[in-house]
């Protein structure tokens, strides 16, 4: 009797088990950044983008700790620092951001994590707290 109970109970955990990785979202990883201190910060972090089986690009940010004096915001940057994507407001020390459709990454290859006074201007506050490059 004990036998068919336990073994009722592995079967139980391994169709849960499989019921669960069955939901997790499949993602291939694109590009990664290793996030550096800029100016007078000390965070680090890191970026990655990945991709969902759907074609939905997510930009994956961890620093670890925020410096922020307002709020952190998270950009895609161009090379030459003129052109500028802002994701949002990363309200943690880690989040997860959509990468717009038709944006190329190899023209905004520089994830930077700013600190944004609440001021109301959208514009970037040119405090960067970390940066890094995406590289694939």
């Amino acid at each position: 009797m004990w036998l068919a109970a336990a073994a009722a109970t592995v079967l139980l955990a391994a169709g849960v088990f499989w019921s669960v990785q069955q939901n997790q979202p499949v993602v291939t990883p694109l590009a990664q950044a290793e996030l550096a201190p800029v100016d007078q910060h000390s965070a680090t972090g890191s970026a990655r983008v990945v991709e969902a089986q759907d074609g939905q690009r997510t930009l994956e940010v961890r620093v670890d700790k925020n410096e922020a004096r307002g709020y952190q915001e998270v950009w895609l940057i161009a090379p030459d620092l003129t052109r500028l994507v802002s994701l949002g407001v990363m309200t943690s020390e880690s989040g997860s951001f959509p990468v717009p459709a038709g944006l190329d990454l190899a023209e905004y290859p520089i994830v930077d994590v700013s600190d944004e006074p609440v001021d109301g201007n959208p514009a970037h506050s040119s405090v960067s707290i970390v940066r890094g490059t995406l590289a694939s």
